[in-house]
């Protein structure tokens, strides 16, 4: 759930048409108890911010008298709804297989071409569909792109761009609805010249099949492990992508399992002794936080501090009866409360909010295998909440050349905490809300101030088509450069 809208929104892979309709007093029902699972359980309010959301979401409400929708109306209903919820990417919305399997027939309604967003500009990004690849898309059934990113987007940043990308398809659905025909202008790539063609939507199962054979991302399959390592002989540098701060599969202790995987990376690099290491977080979405720490020893130059709280303003959750389930596990409203009041004993009250410092100025100290030569850090759009960390401790220490776009995520105000999941009982809309404001020590504010980091190298989009055309990763070859220089 972004600052500026009601909600982020994630949607699952749907399957849509034959819908049912819900009267205004069912969607009322529905937004209500949005309303109250949204403002009393997001941890980052003000009592002041809470009574504005409230007297926001009462008069939004006001919105559906008289008013018949269907699932994905009222969906559509919660994408134009503007409200400073305070939460951040752990805050979704979304609709189900499950449930959209309800609403949803096998009908050809989706946008055909994968895309890529660049500076604004969509741009196609796939070998073998109906407009050659690298093409530069510039209206939709007469429709700018730049308005229909406006349109789609409340809030116009890497980590919503991103998104869009991977999703374009299915919200300008929700959006727009599904035309007959898509009347498509663009240029041809290096070209001046519009071109038009129409081109007929797409079933769910044909999207699927196109959608596994994009060209962006570069080597897909490899975004499917935890870590991917190769060495670089041209530029000697050793190159590690970690895409997630999450162990796959089951281990009893998931900071033991990294340390061991860590550790046996580091030693292969100090006895091959690269002058430089290249980091990758571009698709690191986070994980366990307690992981960036440990993974930061082995690269850092010195000892250094960690200092992390969780504050919760109340553990009272609302409406209890449409909680599905807490960190995915489902559970009943007894359940609930059992969960609570177990997780509370962690806590201790402080100025009328409950705090729990599970890492209190703890010293990590720099590992025996720790990299000393120079390090460049790659991140994106799709970098957020641990990997978000990760990178204020790279920057707040100084550590190394930042490069790739603007982060995704922020690692000021993290909400995290327990995941509660709600479903709404008649459109079967799901909330995932989490419970907790994760505080990080002020020497990382301090140095790492901006509400989201920066690279200290930002390509030109010219610079990254020419790269896309070429089926070149434009992050890794400025690294290459920077090596050369210095």
């Amino acid at each position: 759930m972004r600052t500026t809208i009601c909600i982020t929104i994630i949607f699952l892979r749907i399957t849509c048409y034959a819908q049912e309709l819900f009267s205004d007093t069912l969607l009322k029902e529905d937004f209500k108890i949005l309303t109250k699972a949204i403002c009393e359980v997001s941890p980052n309010l003000s009592l002041k911010e809470k009574a504005s959301l409230y007297n926001y979401f009462n008069n939004r409400s006001e919105k559906l008298n008289g008013k018949t929708m269907s699932a994905i109306d009222f969906f559509r209903f919660l994408m134009d709804t503007k409200a400073n919820t305070k939460l951040d990417e752990h805050g979704t919305i979304s609709l189900s297989n499950k449930e959209m399997k309800t609403l949803l027939s096998n009908k050809k309604i989706l946008f055909p071409l994968p895309i890529i967003i660049l500076n604004n500009k969509l741009i196609i990004n796939h070998n073998n569909v109906q407009i050659p690849y690298g093409s530069i898309i510039s209206k939709i059934n007469g429709v700018s792109i730049s308005g229909l990113i406006d349109g789609l987007l409340r809030e116009k940043n890497t980590a919503a761009l991103r998104n869009l990308e991977q999703s374009f398809d299915v919200l300008f659905f929700i959006k727009y609805g599904a035309p007959k025909t898509f009347n498509i202008t663009y240029t041809l790539p290096n070209s001046s010249v519009n071109e038009t063609l129409k081109i007929s939507p797409v079933s769910i199962k044909t999207r699927e099949n196109i959608y596994s054979n994009t060209v962006y991302p570069l080597n897909q399959e490899l975004l499917k492990n935890v870590i991917n390592t190769r060495y670089f002989k041209n530029s000697d540098a050793y190159y590690i992508q970690l895409n997630s701060f999450n162990w796959k599969g089951e281990t009893k202790n998931v900071y033991s399992a990294f340390r061991k995987q860590f550790s046996k990376i580091f030693k292969k690099i100090k006895k091959q002794k690269p002058k430089n290491l290249i980091i990758d977080l571009r698709y690191n979405r986070g994980g366990n936080m307690i992981i960036p720490g440990l993974f930061y020893s082995y690269i850092s130059q010195g000892n250094f501090k960690e200092y992390m709280s969780l504050i919760v303003p109340d553990f009272k959750l609302p409406c209890k009866n449409n909680i599905y389930a807490i960190e995915n596990n489902p559970i009943n409203s007894k359940g609930v409360e059992n969960l609570m009041t177990n997780f509370k004993k962690h806590f201790k009250k402080n100025n009328g909010y409950y705090e729990n410092v599970f890492i209190n100025n703890v010293k990590r100290f720099e590992n025996k295998s720790s990299f000393n030569g120079d390090i460049y850090l790659l991140i994106g759009g799709r970098t957020f909440s641990a990997a978000s960390y990760y990178t204020s401790l790279f920057k707040s220490h100084k550590r190394g050349k930042i490069v790739g776009e603007q982060i995704g995520g922020s690692h000021q105000n993290i909400t995290a905490g327990k995941q509660i999941d709600y479903v709404l009982p008649n459109t079967k809309i799901r909330l995932s809300i989490p419970i907790a404001v994760l505080k990080f020590s002020q020497n990382l504010s301090i140095n790492a101030p901006k509400q989201k980091i920066t690279p200290n190298f930002l390509q030109t989009d010219a610079f990254k088509y020419q790269s896309f055309l070429k089926k070149e990763d434009w992050d890794l070859q400025t690294v290459f450069d920077l090596i050369k220089k210095d």
